[in-house]
């Protein structure tokens, strides 16, 4: 089973989709070319049918009657075959109307009845006197034709059965040669009227079906087309209702077949034609079904309609019963007498309406298939599922589209819904494809995701233990300066990301002085949470070394600069507080000068005197120190631009926010106190907005030496 899935994804995927989908639509062009072998002729059929179903030919005029022999007409007058006599009665009626021409859809091969060579036969009895004395009915039917222009009907048979023969009126002339000819019906013998009645009437018509009722197709029974012309023997027909088309217009309907290459194209009787199949068969374009036309033979006989209803009119003689088996399936899906298929041809001849289906047009559908499979064939590959879906979609309507639009414009036969039904294969082809590639790269996708969740993972593991290690760098004030009574420390720093570049210290120097460090490292993440680490490292170090807090500051730059591939720079305040006698000493690299709180107003220590530029950022520069005296219950507040910087969306906390946050500080407060104040009313500020940098405080109170020591 696994052989067999990979087989056919193999050649799903060969030629890079392209290569099924290639041989599909040769295969269905194959098909196309192959039509009527193939089960998809009964749905071309039907499609065609649907076209007449939803566009029906209209019926302005009624040119013919047609009077049927119906139920009413054999209750009245008894059982068929009527006897001569009663024929020729109606067809008297007819002819006083003075139609223009009359058609018989029905064919008297045998002898009447009551002729006498039948009653002879059957009343041996009779003397040869008496049989004298009757009338021959076969004259009289001949005599009621002869009274205007009269087309009997004649079957042309594949095979000579008995009382088959030649019929006795063909056409006079007919244009074309032996090959033009060759695509034409041709029947050895037919079954025609017996030859007194073919003497009375003007000509023999053909009654023949399309040879396509004869095939065994679930289409059987229905009716499409009707041959124009054909040959029994060696001399021409017309069928019936042409032939009467040709009587009515006297010396002017001259029959002119027209020939090309592949047949016969068009049949042309005076003024009018039609076009034709190669083989002249013409596709009929049917008409709703109507009974105004129809009249019953009972009711003609018995003078019940006037003569002058048949008066230039082609009156059609024919069976209108379903006892007698004369009956056809329209396209349109009506059920109706046979007879009706020569007042359907005689309108479209009048009108010059019927459907076209010329050799060229399978070329042509043969064309379309191809272009729209190589279009779908170049499209779909590179287009999502959704959008190929919606062009398939598109050019299945714009077929389907077509073939209704042509069959409204010219009554052309496109089976445009076939093609799009042969392009299935190739469109399901190209979009198994399509979907296939869609889940490799959704399985792709889906991996390198994993991979990069499991990355991630890893990333944020190890940002972690770094932030641990960071923020572990920096001392506890709290519990490192719990025993002190001269002096309180609380530092608090919130990085923007995992790791950040702010750093603070706090340490003794020896049991009088206390080292105050912050800083900030230019950038963000990882790479400033290491210069940060190296800064505060060098810093805590050198300042432990170096007597002079200045000199101790030039180290530190030259240090960093050594080995700084990535030019970053550090913002510093480095401050030495005697804390017996209150003296700050101080150097300021670039870093915002911190706020003083005393006695409730708050001020800002004067760095400019001798502030520098960031460490590393000139280079060798000669820093010197500064120093402020403090009283006791002084608030010393150091800060990093993560707070002057904090912003809501609009605007910036800013320095004046922070000074009025920390002078509206009880001034006994604690220094931790003070210091959760200040963080929580810069969150508060942000609402929400996530943090612009790394958040730094350290606060600083001098209590003053305790009076015991003093």
């Amino acid at each position: 089973m696994k052989t067999l899935a990979a087989l056919a994804l193999s050649l799903l995927r060969a030629g890079r989709g392209r290569a099924l989908p290639l041989l599909l639509l040769a295969l269905a062009g194959l098909a196309l070319e192959n039509f009527e072998a193939t089960p998809l002729a009964s749905l071309r059929n039907a499609q065609f049918d649907r076209y007449q179903r939803q566009m029906p030919r209209p019926r302005d005029a009624e040119p013919v009657v047609v009077v049927g022999i119906d139920s009413a007409s054999l209750a009245a007058y008894g059982q068929w075959p009527w006897p001569r006599q009663l024929m020729a009665r109606l067809v008297d009626q007819i002819m006083a109307g003075q139609p223009l021409a009359l058609g018989i859809d029905i064919v008297f091969a045998e002898a009447d009845r009551y002729s006498p060579a039948v009653l002879a036969e059957q009343l041996p009895s009779l003397s040869s006197s008496n049989l004298q004395q009757l009338p021959e009915p076969d004259r009289r039917l001949a005599e009621a034709l002869a009274g205007g222009p009269s087309v009997l009907a004649v079957i042309g048979v594949a095979n000579p059965l008995p009382g088959a023969r030649q019929p006795s009126k063909p056409l006079t002339a007919l244009a074309g040669g032996d090959a033009a000819h060759a695509h034409l019906p041709r029947y050895p013998a037919a079954l025609a009227s017996r030859p007194l009645l073919e003497q009375g009437a003007t000509s023999n018509g053909l009654i023949n079906a399309s040879p396509d009722r004869l095939r065994s197709t679930t289409e059987r029974g229905v009716f499409r087309r009707a041959p124009s012309l054909a040959f029994i023997g060696n001399q021409p027909f017309l069928t019936m209702s042409l032939d009467m088309v040709r009587l009515a217009l006297g010396e002017a309907g001259s029959v002119r077949p027209q020939f090309g290459p592949q047949g016969m194209e068009r049949i042309a009787i005076g003024d009018y034609s039609l076009p034709t199949q190669p083989n002249g068969e013409i596709l009929l374009h049917f008409g709703q079904a109507s009974a105004n036309y129809y009249f019953s033979a009972a009711e003609v006989l018995a003078g019940t309609h006037p003569p002058n209803l048949f008066a230039n009119r082609f009156v059609l003689i024919g069976f209108n019963s379903p006892g007698l088996q004369d009956r056809i399936i329209t396209p349109l899906g009506d059920n109706l007498p046979g007879v009706d298929v020569h007042a359907q041809l005689i309108e479209s001849l009048l009108a010059g309406h019927a459907l076209q289906r010329p050799p060229w047009l399978p070329r042509l559908e043969l064309l379309a298939l191809l272009l729209g499979g190589l279009l779908l064939i170049a499209a779909v590959p590179i287009l999502r599922p959704a959008y190929a879906a919606i062009s398939y979609g598109a050019l299945s309507a714009l077929l389907v589209g077509s073939g209704y639009l042509a069959f409204w414009q010219g009554q052309w036969l496109v089976d445009s819904p076939s093609l799009a039904l042969l392009l299935s294969p190739v469109f399901m082809a190209l979009l198994s494809n399509t979907l296939i590639a869609a889940d490799a790269r959704r399985r792709e996708a889906e991996r390198q995701l994993q991979q990069s969740r499991e990355a991630a993972a890893r990333v944020d593991g190890e940002l972690d233990a770094a932030r641990r290690i960071q923020m572990g760098l920096l001392p506890d004030p709290a519990r490192q300066f719990a025993a002190e009574s001269r002096f309180a420390v609380a530092a608090l720093l919130e990085p923007a990301r995992a790791v950040g570049g702010d750093y603070y210290d706090c340490f003794m120097l020896d049991d009088r002085r206390l080292c105050l460090v912050i800083g900030d490292v230019s950038g963000k993440g990882i790479p400033a949470s290491l210069f940060m680490a190296i800064a505060k490292t060098l810093t805590g170090t050198l300042a432990r070394r170096e007597a002079d807090l200045a000199l101790a500051m030039r180290a530190v730059e030259a240090e960093l600069n050594r080995e700084n591939a990535e030019f970053l720079f550090v913002t510093a305040f480095v401050g030495v507080l005697d804390v017996d006698c209150g003296e700050l000493e101080f150097v300021c690299a670039g870093h915002d000068a911190p706020l003083l709180l005393r006695a409730g107003q708050v001020s800002r220590l004067d760095t400019l005197p001798s502030a520098g530029p960031p460490l590393c950022a000139v280079g060798d520069y000669p820093f010197e120190t500064a120093r402020q005296q403090l009283q006791p219950g002084d608030l010393l507040c150091l800060f990093t631009d993560g707070v002057t910087e904090a912003t809501d969306g609009r605007s910036l906390f800013g320095s004046e926010r922070l000074s009025g946050s920390l002078a509206g500080q009880p001034c006994d407060a604690p220094p931790a106190a003070c210091l959760n104040a200040l963080r929580d009313s810069v969150r508060a500020f942000e609402a929400g907005h996530p943090p612009a940098d790394d958040l730094t405080l350290l606060l600083v109170r001098w209590c003053g030496r305790p009076a015991s020591e003093r």
